[in-house]
């Protein structure tokens, strides 16, 4: 991902700013029901969704009609008694390295309440037992007895996630849900066979000039949540497992909600700067405070995406994603940025 320099710590309350962006942005009252994004009526073909969404640059949500398309969505994932897991299919590939994030919310009662984890991995045999030194090295490299949330980035296998979901059904474990999600990895990394599994759809490869800039696969433990940010080219995004809200503002009110937030704390204002610290700290909760908040601001659309919806999601257009639930089950995403 994205590194920059530490800064100095900032004291500041976030009174100041949130109060400039809704005389700024006019956020209705807290009662307010939030705008939905466009929904399409039926299915949607290439000349439909060129009309109405890619040519015109407005964002767009297609139910149950491309995602339906993906085998991933029935191949990698299997449920049982209200959970859902990764199938023996996908286990095959448990060894297949991926991009991680890690969140650690301050611990309660001791300095690395996340080694909980560990500790099982280190007794549950198998080939789990093999992951706990790797994910220990990594927890213990963050400072101990840290007030605020950590994010850390490492690479390992696909087993690690999978541990993490029997980890998470074990109910005579004391534990609270990990925070752990595959992030962004390219589906270009994948073994030929699972890369197959997630085709690229027809809309992607038809409505502009079929130039794929990147592709990627979003996998893990809810809650997941991704800031506020663009994309420097249109993002058609598929919910294959679980579900996430979405929301979005045009590109200008956009980059006006964070610039205000960054000037609120006291930080450079460059929308064109991103990195770690978009991921923890003050401006991570700057920036959900601001969208997610109840001064949310008034021109924000909302998205409620299921499994087997797909939104578009246009150049330029600021938006934040996280999951409906944040009690720990499997959520697995798939997009592709395009011209």
């Amino acid at each position: 991902m994205f590194y920059h320099p530490s800064r100095p710590a900032v004291k500041c309350t976030f009174s100041g700013f949130v109060s400039n962006l809704r005389r700024q942005l006019h956020p209705t009252p807290q009662s307010r029901r939030m705008s939905m994004i466009a929904h399409a009526a039926g299915p949607v073909d290439v000349a439909t969704f060129k009309r109405d969404a890619f040519d015109v640059e407005k964002p767009l949500v297609m139910p149950r009609v491309e995602a339906d398309s993906l085998p991933a969505a029935r191949k990698w994932f299997t449920s049982h008694q209200g959970r859902t897991t990764l199938t023996p299919y996908l286990m095959t590939y448990s060894d297949l390295m991926f991009p991680y994030e890690f969140i650690l919310t301050p611990p309660q009662e001791t300095d690395f309440a996340h080694l909980d984890l560990v500790r099982w991995l280190s007794t549950s045999g198998g080939p789990y037992a093999a992951l706990a030194p790797m994910l220990e090295a990594n927890i213990r490299s963050l400072p101990p007895r840290s007030k605020e949330t950590q994010f850390l980035q490492f690479d390992a296998p696909l087993a690690l996630l999978d541990a993490a979901i029997q980890f998470g059904g074990d109910r005579d474990f004391g534990h609270h849900p990990q925070k752990l999600y595959i992030a962004q990895a390219p589906l270009d990394m994948l073994p030929d066979a699972l890369r197959d599994d997630v085709p690229t759809p027809t809309l992607v490869k038809e409505a502009g000039k079929g130039d794929v800039y990147n592709s990627s696969i979003w996998l893990g433990l809810e809650p997941t949540y991704t800031t506020w940010h663009r994309d420097p080219n249109p993002n058609l995004f598929c919910q294959m497992c679980s579900s996430k809200v979405v929301r979005v503002l045009p590109p200008q009110h956009g980059e006006q909600v964070y610039i205000e937030v960054l000037r609120g704390l006291g930080l450079p204002a460059s929308p064109r700067i991103r990195g770690a610290e978009m991921m923890q700290g003050k401006e991570k909760q700057a920036l959900q405070d601001a969208i997610w908040g109840d001064d949310a601001p008034y021109e924000i659309k909302e998205a409620v995406l299921g499994p087997g919806d797909t939104l578009f999601i246009p150049k330029g257009w600021w938006h934040s994603v996280k999951s409906l639930e944040d009690d720990g089950r499997l959520n697995a995403s798939v997009n592709w940025w395009f011209r």
